[in-house]
């Protein structure tokens, strides 16, 4: 590639050169186009060709090529985006279901204190009603608090999972010069804001 600048920078100068003889012998020349004016005109359409070539054949690949991988990492980062929001989206689905099941067992331990009171309730009348009372209270209390412990210990559990996850991914996918090309776009980022 330092070549092929080697090789432009030299006819760019001299491209420039010819079209500002061309021009000045254009504005000399009042009555038509002289020879002069025609050799200059060859000249620049020459260079002209030549930079097209050179563009064409050290540039362009290299634009080509730089355009064409950027794609494929978009789509490779989009595919990996849509897969860990699948992942995600499937065990939030699982907790959701484990919180459903705890509201059932809450619900069939409510049940069963309920019964066990009315046992009680036939045996010892005043008594039974307190204990009766004093256990329905301390059973919903208790199952609430154990339904907010679960909750609070799935959610952490998922987004542990999750975060797991997406780093496992991105340890993965990412390689040391990804990495160090990833810092650098963002300060030459930062830098251009």
């Amino acid at each position: 590639m330092a070549k092929g600048y080697a090789v432009l920078a030299p006819l760019l100068v001299a491209m420039t050169a010819v079209s500002a003889a061309a021009s000045e012998a254009g504005h000399e020349a009042a009555h038509g186009p002289t020879p002069e004016a025609w050799m200059g005109l060859m000249f620049s359409f020459l260079n002209f060709a030549i930079f097209a070539f050179l563009i064409y054949r050290y540039a362009w690949p290299a634009v080509r090529d730089f355009l064409s991988s950027r794609r494929m990492e978009v789509v490779d980062a989009m595919a990996l985006a849509e897969q860990a929001r699948a992942e995600t989206e499937a065990i939030r689905a699982e907790y959701a279901s484990k919180e459903a099941a705890l509201e059932e067992t809450r619900r069939h331990m409510l049940d069963e204190i309920r019964q066990g009171a009315a046992s009680d309730r036939e045996k010892l009348l005043r008594e039974a009603e307190a204990a009766a009372k004093r256990l329905r209270e301390d059973a919903e209390r208790q199952a609430e608090h154990d339904l907010a412990r679960a909750r609070r210990e799935l959610r952490a559990e998922a987004a542990k999972l999750a975060a797991e996850l997406a780093e496992k991914e991105v340890r993965a996918r990412l390689s040391d010069g990804d990495r160090a090309r990833l810092v650098s776009e963002f300060v030459e980022g930062v830098a251009a804001q």
